[in-house]
């Protein structure tokens, strides 16, 4: 995995920062790393994107927009081959001719030279991210749950919009995490920093090793579990069925647009608690499930995570080929 601010992802950003999305997030009151408020201030009196602010008004997720970004050219700003699942859900976007107002915009703001002299700024976040990823096993534990999925791992510390998610992008060849500048965890939960209030001081990713690396591991496995939900809909919907999950996981479908979203949701949590089991212990993976269930009512973590221990022991044995050979074990199929 490499640190990396990719210039394609700070130019998303930058445009979103022109569009009605950050007065939208300033309903959570929060204070704005200077490398924000530096750009806000060079971006004074701009207007704002229209072909942006249209697709953000249709509903285009976040994530499908930083995607498009990671599968464009650089400096030239032209389309490459997008991924089969943003032509599935996103045509119009990949229609669209959005990359000629980033480029437009990327020209007439003249952003290479703000980010120039930035410079000292970005180079300060990539070494404080580095510090807090430093020797991690985070891609030992996706080869063990999806095999070898060829794909390089990026980075991104974002201390730009959005300001309080993290998310995920992809394209055929790279994983990219775009995470969420961490403000200071509390004494109650450790390994989840809130967002950083108005005077307040900033923490850093380097203060938090733990929570930098469970956003890193859970945004790189969301664009590896959905192509294999998609290829096994008659597994995914014998899951559907089991009495775990109609005993338990059916109690948070409202929250979810489907099924398939919500098992690759949960799933990923599973993953995360046998992952930081591995890169770290059991009490971090403990508090992890804790976090989960006092913030988010899900008490599954630890019963869905506790399985996939055995699996990774028997997956040394040459067992299984991935996690979802080893899901009608799990679920008692």
């Amino acid at each position: 995995m490499k640190v990396s601010t990719d210039k394609r992802i700070r130019l998303v950003s930058t445009a979103m920062m022109l569009t009605e999305l950050p007065e939208l997030e300033l309903r959570k009151p929060h204070a704005h790393h200077f490398l924000y408020e530096d750009t806000m201030r060079h971006l004074a009196g701009r207007k704002q994107p229209e072909l942006l602010n249209s697709l953000l008004k249709d509903g285009t997720a976040y994530y499908f927009l930083f995607t498009y970004a990671v599968n464009l050219s650089w400096p030239y700003l032209e389309p490459l081959s997008f991924p089969d699942y943003l032509y599935r859900y996103e045509p119009a976007l990949c229609a669209s001719k959005l990359h000629l107002e980033l480029r437009e915009l990327l020209a007439s703001a003249d952003l290479e030279s703000l980010w120039e002299g930035q410079k000292t700024g970005w180079e300060k976040l990539e070494r404080d991210a580095s510090t807090a990823l430093e020797d991690n096993r985070i891609e030992e534990l996706l080869r063990d749950f999806f095999g070898d999925h060829g794909r390089n791992l990026f980075f991104f510390p974002n201390p730009l919009f959005p300001e309080l998610a993290s998310l995920g992008a992809a394209s055929d060849n790279c994983l990219y995490c775009i995470a969420r500048y961490p403000g200071r965890s509390s004494q109650k939960w450790p390994h989840e920093p809130g967002v950083t209030l108005p005077g307040e001081e900033f923490g850093s990713f380097g203060d938090q090793p733990v929570w930098s690396r469970i956003v890193a591991f859970h945004e790189f496995c969301h664009p590896l579990i959905d192509p294999l939900i998609t290829a096994k809909p008659e597994l995914v919907e014998a899951l559907r069925t089991s009495p775990f999950s109609r005993g338990v996981l059916s109690a948070f479908m409202d929250r979810y647009p489907s099924w398939e979203d919500m098992l690759a949701e949960f799933l990923i949590y599973a993953m995360t608690y046998a992952y930081l089991f591995h890169e770290f212990d059991r009490e971090t993976a403990e508090i992890f499930h804790r976090t989960m269930e006092e913030r988010s009512g899900f008490s599954g973590v630890r019963p869905m995570g506790e399985p996939l221990l055995r699996y990774l022991e028997e997956r040394k044995n040459g067992e299984y080929t991935n996690l979802f050979d080893y899901l009608p074990v799990m679920f008692n199929l």
